[in-house]
């Protein structure tokens, strides 16, 4: 499958759904779109150019090999070079049994030279004790036990022909060489010790691989009692040992003769024990502690001769307890270790009491637990490595001064770790540093901050499966660790030119896209440097996987070129709440008016508050939610906070006004008067005088002034008061102007009229008069002028009646009287009388009276 370059491993293929790809090297130098927050990896920072070493996988293994000496047996080794080929032991479960045995195993650093040799050169049941392999210039020695020959020393050139026991020293299942069996090679031979049965009496043995090379050397300690010889180290032409004899457990010496293995001296004298220890060549002189009886444990060095084995320094008084060990040699100066309860110190000697001196005191957590402490020579320094602490491992350095005694910092900063192998390479020290994690990489240090630095990374799996020891071989390095997809494996370390290698961080923080977790989309791998051609990626997480939140979990990366070449990256990703929770409905700024001086209680608006990983958000306030904000304005705060610490605000301006208008301003709210003439008429009222509890000043205008002259009618007086903050309040005047006055009448005297006839006469009378300030006024009489009237008295009524409906009345008398002898008729130019003359008389008369009453409507004379 082609996995595209921004996708990252979007593939399933493999054991286990592990993703794979092949893609261009090139694609991988995108950033890490995932990385929200690291930690550095190393403590040299990340890496710009690829590493100088590569990694390939040997061989898959069936368990964990033996790299790592046993450090119980001082002297041992877990592996053996012959012929361009290396030898190690690997468990393996032996079914029949159910038990852990050891296999052998050889390697020439390629996958087709690798292959276990147990059923190949060793026959059935066989097993070989660890820290055995032991190699000639020809052959290759070690101890093993099979059922037909009990344990013996066995030999072998790398044939199945060549393989066989050297001679079998008790014939039959019984055991002919001790356990653990000391086997130290000596030239083309090797020296050993028998268990001290049958014709297995001599305590010291040599063998040159052949039946008839395999022979005794000393009897050390005759008749039936063993020596127990151990601790071989060689120095020049001889072997130096301890041996138990009658005289004690001393220092013994041999050439590989019998007349050459000789007693060195009796230190405690008698059959007294001094029981040499850490016996290290330094120079041409041997060093080493004894108990001389004096109740201590001293120094001592020999030059192989009786005389020339001397006391150096008595340091440790044997009564308190403390020990020395881990003898060191570093040119002109032996190191060593000084332990008791409470402490642990470094100390060297240059073979002279007044030369013996602490160097410094190094941390108690170096001694923990196993494997403990190993001091390694390199160069002109001695690295110290401390195993098994439960603190972590630390390494230090020390040019024999107590300034140059220095730890020397491990790559994963003061997090937990552990040195998981050593070994001197290229005139440093080479190491494996494993995180708690299980992130495990090469390193390699010349004993300066300056002067360490990364070779490569290893295949890391779990705590369950870490690298185990570092043998240097042809120019390469071996180790052997587990990683996600293989349980065990070879692997081999050389320099190379631009190997692929990841940009890999220790640690990376990913953001979570549902509540319980992230959900791997489309996530892109580390970004590789050294332009590789073409790399089949994988990871232990590939799209679809999910990360639950804040557990750490452990992710790896393997890119593999066309060469073989491997490059891993394994990151600890976490998944977190890195997301704020969302706030909908934020105001840009609210104002709020108030009826207090002292301002408004204000309470925050709800807003839509939503967290993608947890409902649990808590939301405070600054000011807190129902705070009095005072008048002007304030910036609120709401803050929402999520179980993660993520923080979303809403910040906003609330300006508080003065949201209440004066009061009180008009103090009536009519005015009548009376019209003053037809404009209307002047109106007063009380001056307004407006209240506001807030505002100090407080202004008002009106569309109407007090004084000003109304007209007849309503008006709307409109009073507005305004205070500072601009709250206007308005209040109304009705303001009526009425005519409610009659107009002034008067009428006529009374007035007396004669007729000649007994039926009466016209009405007749002078006008009355009316007078009105405002309007015109109307008046109307009853009866009319010229209302036939009979003889008697006839009361007229006059009604005025102005615009506005205003009425007044007056009345007068009018009174007729008949008169026959009237001068009506002089009036008339004729005489009332009867006859003709006379009847054209009331003719004239009774049209005057017709021609009256026209010209009359109503009591008004017609116009």
């Amino acid at each position: 499958m082609t996995v595209r370059p921004e996708y990252g491993c979007s593939g399933r293929a493999g054991v286990g759904g592990v993703g794979m790809g092949t893609v261009s090297g090139r694609a991988w130098l995108s950033a890490l779109a995932l990385v929200v927050g690291a930690t550095p990896a190393f403590a040299q920072g990340e890496p710009v150019a690829p590493d100088p070493m590569s990694v390939r996988r040997v061989a898959d293994l069936p368990a964990e090999p033996r790299f790592i000496p046993d450090p119980i047996q001082p002297g041992s080794q877990a592996t053996a070079e012959l012929n361009g080929r290396l030898y190690f032991l690997s468990a393996a479960r032996d079914d029949s049994t159910g038990s852990t045995v050891q296999e052998l195993w050889v390697t020439d650093g390629t996958r087709v030279g690798t292959r276990s040799l147990q059923e190949e050169l060793l026959p059935p049941g066989a097993r070989i004790d660890p820290g055995t392999l032991r190699a000639t210039a020809h052959r290759l020695f070690f101890a093993a036990t099979s059922p037909q020959t009990g344990r013996e020393l066995w030999t072998s050139d790398g044939t199945r022909e060549g393989t066989h026991v050297t001679r079998e020293l008790n014939p039959g299942p019984l055991d002919g060489i001790t356990f653990p069996a000391q086997v130290f090679v000596f030239g083309d031979s090797v020296l050993f010790t028998p268990v001290g049965l049958g014709e297995t009496n001599f305590d010291l043995w040599k063998s040159d691989g052949t039946e008839a090379g395999t022979v005794p050397v000393k009897d050390i300690y005759p008749g039936p009692s063993t020596a127990s010889a151990g601790g071989f180290v060689r120095m020049g032409d001889r072997v130096f040992f301890t041996a138990n004899s009658p005289l004690g457990t001393e220092l013994w010496r041999t050439d590989g003769t019998e007349a050459g293995t000789a007693l060195v001296r009796d230190i405690h004298p008698g059959m007294y024990h001094s029981t040499p220890r850490q016996l290290t060549v330094m120079g041409g002189t041997l060093y080493f502690t004894a108990d001389s009886g004096r109740y201590e444990r001293a120094i001592w060095k020999s030059d192989g001769t009786t005389e020339g084995t001397v006391r150096v320094a008595g340091l440790v008084p044997q009564a308190q307890g403390p020990s020395l060990h881990h003898f060191t040699a570093l040119g002109d100066l032996l190191f060593f270790l000084v332990t008791n309860p409470g402490t642990i110190e470094l100390w060297r000697t240059d073979g002279t009491e007044a030369g013996t001196l602490p160097v410094k005191t190094l941390p108690r957590a170096m001694l923990e637990g196993p494997p403990g402490m190993t001091l390694v020579p390199v160069g002109d320094r001695v690295y110290v490595v401390g195993q098994g602490a439960a603190s972590g491992d630390l390494l230090w350095v020390t040019d024999g001064t107590e300034a140059g005694t220095v730890r020397i910092p491990l790559p994963f900063g003061n997090a937990l770790q552990f040195v998981r192998g050593f070994t001197p390479w290229e005139g440093g020290l080479a190491f494996i540093a494993t995180s708690g994690s299980g992130v495990s990489e090469l390193w390699l240090t010349d004993g300066t901050q300056a002067g360490t630095s990364r070779l490569t990374r290893l295949p890391s799996s779990s705590m369950y499966g870490p690298p185990t020891g570092l043998v240097p071989f042809q120019g390469a390095l071996l180790t052997s660790s587990a990683d996600p997809w293989t349980p065990r494996a070879l692997w081999r370390m050389e320099r190379d030119e631009a190997p692929p290698t990841f940009v890999c961080p220790a640690a990376r923080e990913v953001a979570s896209n549902r509540p319980e977790g992230t959900l791997l989309v489309r996530s892109p791998p580390p970004a590789l440097v050294g332009n590789p051609p073409q790399v089949a990626l994988r990871t232990t997480h590939p799209d679809s996987s999910l990360l639950r939140l804040h557990q750490p979990t452990l992710v790896t990366w393997q890119a593999e070129d066309a060469t073989g070449r491997l490059a891993y990256c394994s990151t600890t990703l976490t998944s977190r709440d890195l997301t704020a929770p969302a706030m909908t409905g934020c105001p840009t700024e609210l104002t709020l008016g108030t009826r207090s001086p002292l301002g408004l209680t204000f309470y925050y608006p709800d807003l839509g508050i939503q967290d993608e990983t947890s409902q649990d958000v808590l939301v405070t306030h600054s000011p807190e939610d129902g705070s009095v904000l005072p008048l002007g304005t304030t910036r609120v705060t709401m803050t929402a906070k999520d179980p993660s610490g993520n923080v979303s605000t809403c910040s906003f301006p609330v300006t508080i006004r003065d949201g209440q208008g004066p009061a009180g301003a008009c103090k009536v709210s009519e005015v009548r008067v009376e019209a003053e003439g037809p404009q209307g008429a002047h109106a007063y009222w009380p001056d307004p005088a407006p209240t506001d509890t807030i505002s100090s000043q407080v202004s008002v205008t009106s569309t109407h002034a007090s004084g000003d002259l109304f007209p007849l009618g309503l008006t709307r007086v409109e009073v507005i008061s305004t205070d500072e903050a601009g709250n206007s309040t308005t209040c109304e005047i009705q303001v009526r102007v009425r005519d409610s006055r009659p107009p002034v009448l008067s009428c006529p005297e009374d007035q007396t009229l004669t007729s000649a006839v007994m039926t009466g006469t016209r009405a007749e009378y002078p006008l009355a008069t009316a007078e009105d300030a405002v309007s015109a006024t109307e008046l109307s009489y009853s009866p009319v002028v010229g209302t036939p009237l009979a003889p008697g008295h006839h009361a007229v009524q006059v009604t005025a009646i102005d615009a506005a409906g205003n009425a007044a009345l007056c009345n007068f008398q009018v009174t007729v009287q008949y008169d026959p002898t009237t001068d009506m008729r002089q009036g008339l130019g004729c005489s009332v009388g009867s006859g003709p003359s006379s009847a054209v008389g009331w003719v004239a008369l009774l049209a005057l009276a017709w021609t009256v009453s026209r010209r009359l409507k109503g009591g008004k004379p017609r116009g």
